[in-house]
């Protein structure tokens, strides 16, 4: 019995001594160019820079399968780091009718590198919106309050939400003081979550799978910037004048962040800005370093098709709108080439002559269809394929079939 004591605290001795340590890179902003300066007005900010101590700290709260340390170099044998690198900080909106309507955006990816080459091995994208209605007779970029944009922010990171309370001292409260013990549901948690549950082992042959090529067709370019009845998308143009990359990179992260949660595989995002498999970041020890993403074995290109809205039931009080969003969904690789075109419609119920945000709900039709199409990867539904795609239920089978089979090889 003795023996056999002995033998197992040898064996789990080995097998600790043997987990190879990673280097926690910190928090950083990702930019397409060196210069990153006012590019992450309030996430760079002293007061929120202050509570990015709490990732690591969070992170080291939680069981995982390697160690994490911050101070590393190559003598010592580490040869991957982690990253949480932050790739937008936003604030977008403005008057609706009679309300003054505010989406602040912040997204990030947990990032696995390679030591030698910062080559990304993984990437898991992370993110929190929140909408704010502020007082209309100042609703403009000009008169927002920007040191209340950094307690909004403050407040995704955190996972609170005091808003309504806003003071000095509810800043110095409810952002600089806040400690472990009282973090919420917010994207240090999230973050914390994803490093604790990454498998950091080597693989042979590794593939990578991600977002491709992303597209808007003139007439869903035309909606979105404000025709055939529609105002410009409020949460993607800037003094009414719509972004093209910006939808691109939220639509991208969305569709990334519904996959690869639910099935569990990192999917590469590009770099917010366009093409290009390079940015840059300053790391938490000051060193600045430039990392590349992979190219990719598998990709899902994506066609924005358009927009429609139709009133389906009406009563006296009472209205129920259908939000229809159409894109086609290419997913390619090394063996060949798989297409389907989707739809989905959203259902929003109102009261009659209230206020509709069109563009929310347009979002959440988007959104929503991206969780299904996830959902048909791991099983899918017979009455979903022919009602949201062009397909038979046994082509449709097939063509997911064909899709997280490939998604499993990159792993």
């Amino acid at each position: 019995m003795m023996k056999i004591i002995v033998t197992f605290l040898l064996f789990f001795t080995f097998v600790i001594s043997a987990q190879e340590p990673v280097t926690y890179g910190g928090v950083a902003p990702i930019s397409k160019n060196e210069n990153q300066e006012g590019q992450f007005p309030s996430i760079t900010s002293p007061t929120i820079e202050s509570k990015y101590s709490l990732f690591f700290q969070y992170i080291n709260t939680l069981d995982k399968p390697f160690t994490l340390e911050k101070q590393a170099n190559e003598k010592e044998g580490r040869t991957k780091f982690i990253l949480v690198g932050f790739d937008k900080e936003r604030v977008t909106g403005g008057k609706f009718g009679n309300q003054c309507l505010w989406q602040y955006n912040l997204s990030a990816r947990v990032i696995l590198l390679e030591w030698a080459s910062k080559t990304v091995l993984q990437a898991y994208p992370v993110g929190r919106s929140r909408n704010y209605v502020d007082n209309p007779e100042n609703c403009s970029e000009k008169a927002r309050d920007k040191t209340r944009d950094k307690f909004r922010f403050c407040q995704m990171l955190l996972g609170l939400e005091t808003d309504s309370n806003y003071s000095q001292e509810e800043m110095v409260k409810n952002c600089e003081n806040v400690g472990l013990d009282r973090l919420g549901n917010g994207l240090i948690k999230e973050v914390g979550n994803i490093v604790s549950n990454l498998d950091i082992s080597d693989k042979r042959n590794i593939r990578f799978a991600g977002i491709g090529d992303v597209n808007i067709t003139d007439r869903a370019l035309d909606i979105l910037s404000g025709k055939e009845g529609f105002v410009s998308h409020p949460f993607h143009s800037i003094d009414g004048k719509f972004k093209q990359q910006s939808y691109k990179d939220w639509i991208s992260q969305y569709f990334v962040k519904a996959i690869s949660t639910k099935l569990d595989v990192p999917l590469v995002l590009p770099f917010p800005g366009g093409i290009g498999g390079k940015a840059f970041v300053k790391l938490e020890d000051g060193s600045e370093t430039e990392i590349v993403l992979p190219e990719l074995d598998y990709s899902f290109d994506i066609l924005i098709r358009g927009f429609a809205k139709s009133l389906v039931d009406e009563t006296a009080q009472r209205e129920a709108w259908i939000y229809g969003s159409y894109l086609t969904v290419d997913f390619g690789g090394m063996i060949g080439k798989e297409s389907s075109k989707v739809k989905n419609g959203y259902v929003f119920k109102t009261v009659k002559d209230d206020f509709l945000n069109d563009w929310r709900e347009f979002d959440n039709s988007v959104q929503q269809l991206a969780q299904e199409y996830a959902d048909q990867l791991i099983k899918t539904d017979k009455k979903w394929v022919p009602q949201h795609t062009n397909m038979k239920y046994k082509d449709g089978k097939k063509y997911f079939s064909y899709i997280k089979e490939k998604l499993d090889s990159a792993k």
